[in-house]
């Protein structure tokens, strides 16, 4: 039996509303007289009750070990990284990436795309969905609370988890450029601009996972679905659309490259390279403002489309 959310407290007192049982468990505020040293019940503001529910879904991502266990394999997957580079050797390094801290940031934060989707994908795939499939679930949905504030509450708690496994990943990048060209020679401003789009990235792709969480009633699907869309499906349109010499200004994965663009001491936003007899193959890459506007604008429609969806579903079973 899951734990039930603790939107209210207890207090002593004389207080104008005593909470009175009814039939089915449930409890009904009445207007009736205190009675002294009898533990009497008000209700939680929605600010509290939000806080409670961020609170319980922190601790479920810890019980469930899904954050803990990408926060280990991003550091382990980082800490190779920068293993093999040692390995290589200091002059090896600073020659592959053109003698520049920014240029090496730009490389290394490439990846950082994928892990902001398979976040999104573990902590908002099933965050909606569980509601409807799980007996936890019905459970939910009969308490006091309104459904924003549950959506709320599980979208800051997603957010909070996914931009910790961010942030180490940015670290390990800040450490490697650090090493290898000293403190100095790394691009802060330009480095605070990534970060800035990151989190601008990862609020546009949960907002695409709790919509499709919204959408399915199985957790499990909701998962598969979100890496399949945000990763694979994204991708694989981006460069169908870049061989028919179309700009993929549609694509969220598109936009997300503005990430480490914006470190790239050799930015270009289009390149047409010749593959002989008067063919062409064009490659765009989203510049600062453009990414933000795009990953702004999948977050402003995605998270109000996910509520509506999520207030509309009925639980049934």
């Amino acid at each position: 039996m899951s734990e039930r959310p603790d939107f209210f407290h207890f207090v002593e007192g004389d207080v104008s509303s005593a909470a009175v049982a009814v039939p089915g468990g449930l409890s009904e505020i009445r207007d009736t007289p205190a009675v002294a040293g009898v533990a009497l019940r008000r209700t939680v503001s929605g600010f509290g009750q939000w806080v409670s529910v961020t609170r319980f879904q922190l601790a479920h991502y810890l019980r469930t070990y899904r954050f803990l266990g990408l926060l280990l394999f991003v550091g382990l997957i980082s800490a190779l990284t920068i293993a093999f580079e040692l390995d290589a050797g200091v002059a090896a390094v600073r020659t592959q990436q053109l003698f520049s801290a920014s240029e090496y940031l730009s490389n290394f934060l490439d990846y950082s795309g994928l892990w902001i989707v398979l976040a999104a994908a573990l902590f908002g795939g099933d965050a909606l969905s569980v509601d409807f499939s799980t007996g936890s679930g019905y459970y939910m949905l009969v308490l006091p609370v309104r459904r924003s504030v549950l959506l709320a509450g599980r979208y800051t708690a997603a957010l909070l988890v996914s931009l910790a496994v961010v942030a180490l990943y940015y670290a390990f990048g800040v450490g490697g450029a650090t090493y290898f060209f000293g403190a100095s020679a790394v691009p802060w401003s330009l480095l605070a601009a990534s970060m800035g789009l990151a989190a601008l990235f990862t609020l546009a792709a949960l907002s695409v996972a709790f919509c499709i969480s919204a959408f399915f009633r199985s957790p499990a699907a909701g998962v598969l679905v979100t890496i399949l869309a945000l990763y694979v499906g994204f991708t694989t349109l981006q460069g169908v659309v870049e061989l028919a010499g179309i700009e993929p200004w549609f694509s969220l994965t598109y936009a997300g490259g503005a990430m480490a663009a914006v470190l790239d001491t050799d930015f270009l936003h289009y390149q047409s390279i010749p593959l002989g007899e008067d063919q062409y193959y064009t490659l765009w890459s989203a510049s600062t403002a453009e990414g933000g506007v795009i990953m702004a604008v999948y977050a402003a429609v995605f998270l109000p489309l996910s509520g509506y969806l999520y207030h509309r579903k009925e639980s049934v079973g």
